[in-house]
C-alpha cells in the first residue's frame, strides 16, 4: 500500500462559506458506464445487472511473475522535444547529450585516450545536464490515509512534469441525473484552466471519453493513437480493495431521475488542444506510456468510484501496469447521491469517496495548490459556480410533487457568503444571506452567487424548479373522438398541405408518432395522441365541455433502444393549450424521463375552438416526440 500526502479540506454540507475536499465520482451501472461485465478490470466494479460494488477479496500485493515496469523507466523528454500526437521523441535524450557532448562538433580530431581537459568538459556537461533535469522536476504533495486508522499521511515527492500524464475520464456533454450534468458543467473552467496549465508544464493531456471516443473518429487526436507501437501491458500490482461508496448516481432527491445513456460526447466547454490524444483502452494508454516515458498520471474526470476508477484506462487498469496514479481531489466529482434529512450532500459524498481512495486506491493532490506554488494559478480569478442540489435549470428544470429541499455550497471557497435572489435580479453582496437549506413548496427560481468581503468568489448559479399540478381525472369524452380542423406539424406546409419529415407523421391516435405505444412517465397509456414538435392541432369545443385534461411529456419509447444512447439529451418539449387562440395553460420544458406534466384547464363558457400545441424549447426539434395522453373534457367540473 503506497502512502502519500497533501493538505486535505474540509466540508459543510449545508451552510454558506462550507467547504470541502473535491473527490471524483463515478458513474453506477444504471448508469453511464455500458460495459459488459468482463470488460471492467476491477472486481468491485457494478455488473451490467446490478448496481451494487461487489467486494473485493485479499489485499493489494506484488504479481510474482509479471515483469516491473518500473524496473528500467524510459528517460524523459527535454522541453524541444514536446511533440504533436502521432511523432515518435528521441529514444534516449540523456545519450544524446553525451553523444553530442563528445562528438566531432566539440573535438576535431580522435585521441586514443580522453585528456584530463576533455574529461573535466565532459563531466561538467553531465553536471549540468543532470542539474537540468533536477531543476524541471517540481514537488507534489501527496496525501493518503493509513486503511486501518484513517489517519492522514503526508509526503513530498519531486516528479519531472515530463515523465506526468494527465488523464480526464469521462468529461461528458450529459448524465440521466440533471444535477450530475450540472456538476460536471461546474467543474469544466476549473479543469480547462488544471490542463492548460498542465501542458504548459510539459505534461502530456489525455481525454478519455471512454463510450463515446469512437464518435472523435477522424479527429487527429483519437487518430494518432492507432500509430503508436502495439506493446505487451504487464500486471505489476494486484490490486483488491473493500467497494467504493457509491450513493445511487442521483442528487435530485426523491423525484429522481430515470436513468439512460443520451451522452453523445465530452463538454462542448471542454477544450482539446492540437497536442491532446485520446486513447481509450489499458493497452493504448499503455504504449503512449512507453512512447513517451511517462511514469505517474494525475487522474480528473467523473465519476469518480465508477468510471474514474473501473473504466479500461482507468486507476485501477493502469495502477496494475506498473504505472504511479494520483487522483486530483479538487478536479473530480462522486457518483452523487442527496438527502438533506441527514445532511448527506453531493460534495460530501465526494469527500467519501476521496478518503476510500486515499486509504486503498491512490494517493491525492489538491491540483489547484499545486500550481498556485507554481504561480500558475490565481485564487483570486472566480472558476466555480455556486453548487445547487437538486440543480433543475431553465433547460432542464427540477419537477417536483410536494416540496423539496434546496442546498448550496461552495467546495473550493472557504468563508465565502453565499447571497442569493428570488426576484430574478443579480445577486450581490447585499442580497439574502444563505443560511440553510431552503424549503422550497411551489414553483420558484432564483439566482445565486458567493462572496468574500464584497469580492465576488463563485460565480453566479441559476435553480429553476416547478410543482407539478395535482393529477386530473381520466376524460370522459376522450379527445381521440374528434377530428382536428387545423392540423400542422414538422416539415414543410405549402398550399395548407404538410410535407412531413423524415419517417415522421400526422398525430397518431393511441400510440406514438413513428406507430409505438404511448410511453411517458415511465410509464404506457392506452389513449391519447402521439406527435412531433413543432404540432398545433385545433379542435372545435362542444358546449357540454367544461374541463380539458391530459398528462403530457416526451415519449420514452427511445430509452428501449440501446438504453438511449447518444440521443436520450435531446428531446426537449414545450406543451401549450390555448382556448379561442388565448394560451391558458403552459408547461415547463419537458425532457426524456421527466415526470409528465398534467393539465386541468377550466373552458369559458361559449368557447369554441382548443388547440394544443408541442413547439421545441428552442434548442432544434431533434427527435421532438411527444405524447398527449389520456388527454380529453370532462362533462361537469371537477
Amino acid at each position: 500500500m503506497e502512502t502519500a500526502s497533501c493538505l486535505r479540506s474540509t466540508l459543510t454540507a449545508s451552510n454558506a462559506g462550507s467547504s470541502s475536499s473535491t473527490s471524483a465520482t463515478t458513474l453506477t451501472r444504471q448508469r453511464s458506464c455500458d460495459f459488459p461485465s468482463s470488460a471492467w478490470p476491477c472486481s468491485c466494479m457494478p455488473s451490467h445487472s446490478s448496481s451494487i460494488h461487489r467486494p473485493c477479496q485479499g489485499s493489494q500485493k506484488k504479481a510474482s511473475t509479471a515483469p516491473n515496469f518500473q524496473e528500467n523507466p524510459p528517460m524523459p523528454l527535454p522541453p524541444d522535444s514536446r511533440m504533436k500526437p502521432g511523432v515518435r521523441p528521441p529514444a534516449n535524450p540523456m545519450s544524446q547529450t553525451f553523444l553530442n557532448a563528445s562528438g566531432p562538433s566539440l573535438l576535431p580530431f580522435e585521441p586514443q585516450r580522453p585528456s584530463l581537459g576533455f574529461a573535466r568538459l565532459a563531466l561538467g556537461l553531465a553536471l549540468a545536464a543532470l542539474g537540468s533535469l533536477q531543476a524541471a522536476e517540481i514537488p507534489f504533495e501527496l496525501q493518503s490515509r493509513d486503511p486501518v486508522s484513517g489517519a492522514l499521511l503526508h509526503r513530498t515527492e519531486r516528479i519531472d512534469p515530463q515523465r506526468v500524464g494527465v488523464i480526464a475520464v469521462d468529461v461528458w456533454n450529459f448524465h440521466w441525473c440533471k444535477t450530475a450534468t450540472m456538476r460536471v458543467d461546474a467543474f469544466v473552467p476549473r479543469i480547462n484552466h488544471a490542463l492548460q496549465e498542465a501542458r504548459a508544464l510539459g505534461m502530456t493531456v489525455m481525454l478519455c471519453p471512454s463510450d463515446v471516443v469512437e464518435n472523435y473518429a477522424g479527429y487527429p487526436q483519437r487518430e494518432a493513437v492507432f500509430a503508436l507501437p502495439r506493446v505487451r501491458v504487464p500486471k505489476v500490482v494486484e490490486i483488491s480493495c473493500p467497494p467504493a461508496p457509491d450513493a445511487g448516481g442521483c442528487a435530485c432527491g426523491t423525484e429522481r431521475c430515470g436513468g439512460n445513456y443520451g451522452w453523445d460526447g465530452m463538454h462542448p466547454g471542454l477544450s482539446i488542444a492540437d497536442t491532446d490524444w485520446m486513447p481509450d483502452t489499458q493497452a493504448e494508454v499503455y504504449a503512449l506510456c512507453q512512447q513517451r516515458g511517462l511514469t505517474h498520471l494525475i487522474y480528473v474526470g467523473f465519476h469518480t468510484q465508477v468510471c474514474l476508477l473501473g473504466k479500461p484506462m482507468g486507476l485501477r487498469a493502469m495502477k496494475s501496469a506498473g504505472l504511479q496514479c494520483i487522483l486530483a481531489r479538487d478536479m473530480t466529482d462522486a457518483h452523487p447521491g442527496y438527502n438533506p434529512a441527514r445532511q448527506f450532500t453531493p460534495d460530501l459524498n465526494t469527500e467519501q469517496v476521496v478518503e476510500h481512495f486515499e486509504k486503498h486506491l491512490a494517493s491525492t493532490i489538491d491540483l489547484q495548490a499545486e500550481l498556485t506554488r507554481l504561480g500558475r494559478w490565481n485564487p483570486a480569478t472566480p472558476l466555480d459556480p455556486v453548487r445547487v442540489t437538486p440543480w433543475g435549470t431553465h433547460a432542464r428544470p427540477h419537477l417536483f410533487e410536494k416540496e423539496v429541499v434546496v442546498t448550496l455550497t461552495t467546495p473550493f471557497q472557504a468563508g465565502a457568503e453565499i447571497r442569493y435572489t428570488l426576484d430574478g435580479t443579480e445577486p450581490n453582496p447585499g442580497s439574502l444571506l444563505y443560511r440553510q437549506p431552503i424549503l422550497i413548496t411551489n414553483t420558484a427560481s432564483f439566482r445565486a452567487a458567493a462572496f468574500r468581503k464584497d469580492l465576488l468568489v463563485a460565480r453566479e448559479s441559476q435553480g429553476v424548479f416547478y410543482k407539478l399540478p395535482p393529477t386530473p381525472p381520466r376524460p370522459e369524452a376522450p379527445l381521440t373522438d374528434l377530428t382536428p380542423v387545423r392540423n400542422v406539424g414538422f416539415g414543410h406546409t405549402y398550399g395548407g398541405t404538410v410535407r412531413y419529415s423524415g419517417h415522421f407523421q400526422a398525430p397518431q391516435k393511441n400510440k406514438s408518432n413513428i406507430g409505438l405505444p404511448l410511453k411517458l412517465n415511465r410509464r404506457t397509456y392506452e389513449q391519447g395522441l402521439g406527435v412531433h414538435a413543432p404540432c398545433a392541432m385545433t379542435f372545435e369545443l362542444k358546449p357540454g365541455y367544461k374541463q380539458f385534461v391530459a398528462v403530457a411529456g416526451v415519449d420514452e419509447n427511445l430509452v428501449q433502444q440501446s438504453h438511449g444512447s447518444n440521443l436520450a439529451r435531446y428531446p426537449s418539449v414545450i406543451f401549450k393549450v390555448f382556448i379561442d387562440h388565448v394560451e391558458r395553460a403552459a408547461s415547463p420544458v419537458m425532457r426524456m424521463q421527466s415526470l409528465a406534466w398534467r393539465f386541468q384547464v377550466d373552458i369559458p363558457e361559449h368557447s369554441k375552438t382548443i388547440t394544443l400545441v408541442a413547439m421545441d424549447a428552442g434548442d432544434g426539434h431533434h427527435q421532438d416526440l411527444a405524447n398527449w395522453a389520456d388527454a380529453g373534457f370532462l362533462l361537469s367540473p371537477h
